[in-house]
């Protein structure tokens, strides 16, 4: 029969102290990047939103043969577009942390006929100062975005 002396069993204190030190090393350096990895999939996440719903806005005023109005509305936390037409309006909240920085308009038409009221340049921020620009043109048909990073 064999028996196990106390120093021939589990970890010493020293072991697991440094098996914990690098777990906490590789959690220091990779949750910032996760978390900014994150932040920045939802900005891009939500100006790929605000095509779709500019796109549908768009199409929605050639079905109706109506004039569709889209909204920025700043003044509420969270901003928002209030897109207005024939029937009741439409409302979709930019997500927690996502804001309308800049455009050349807080509102602009799409027409019976796709077209939009001019172009316009809409920017969106995140939190960390990560921007995407929208850009949608006088025919309504093309709204594309660029990333710009400001830190």
């Amino acid at each position: 029969m064999h028996h196990l002396h106390d120093h021939e069993r589990g970890f010493s204190l020293v072991e697991l102290s440094t098996v914990l030190v690098v777990i906490g090393l590789v959690l220091a350096f990779t949750i910032p990047g996760y978390l900014r990895f994150s932040q920045d999939q939802q900005l891009r996440g939500t100006t790929q939103s605000l095509v779709a719903q500019i796109q549908l806005t768009r199409a929605r005023a050639m079905a109706t043969g109506t004039t569709q109005t889209v909204n920025f509305d700043n003044a509420t936390t969270p901003h928002r577009i209030v897109v207005l037409g024939s029937g009741a309006s439409r409302t979709w909240s930019l997500p927690k942390g996502i804001t309308f920085v800049q455009g050349n308009t807080a509102s602009f038409d799409l027409t019976s006929d796709g077209r939009a009221s001019g172009s316009r340049t809409i920017v969106i921020q995140n939190q960390q100062g990560r921007r995407d620009t929208l850009v949608l043109d006088h025919d309504g048909a093309r709204a594309d975005r660029k990333s710009t990073r400001l830190n």
